[in-house]
């Protein structure tokens, strides 16, 4: 009985033994990778759906108009009512 092995690429062996036992066995690091490659694809598609592009081309505005209603503190009116503070 004769046993071969390959000597030229001893690492390229080692990664696709431990590709083959992260695919096979569950482990945590393939769970997680998992989880993270669906989130992010859903974050993508929520982007592409929701905030790509404006409904129509008349509703962009220029930034300064913008930043203006976004970073002013509207003034509430003074109130009527009795004084509690005097």
């Amino acid at each position: 009985m004769a046993i071969t092995l390959n000597h030229r690429n001893p690492s390229r062996r080692a990664l696709s033994s431990r590709i083959v036992a992260w695919a096979r066995g569950p482990t945590f690091a393939r769970d997680i990778a998992i989880v993270l490659v669906v989130k992010f694809a859903l974050l993508l598609a929520l982007k592409l759906t929701f905030f790509d592009h404006p409904q129509a081309q008349h509703m962009s505005l220029p930034p300064a108009q913008v930043a203006q209603a976004l970073l002013s503190v509207p003034v509430s009116p003074p109130s009527q009512g009795d004084n509690h503070a005097r």
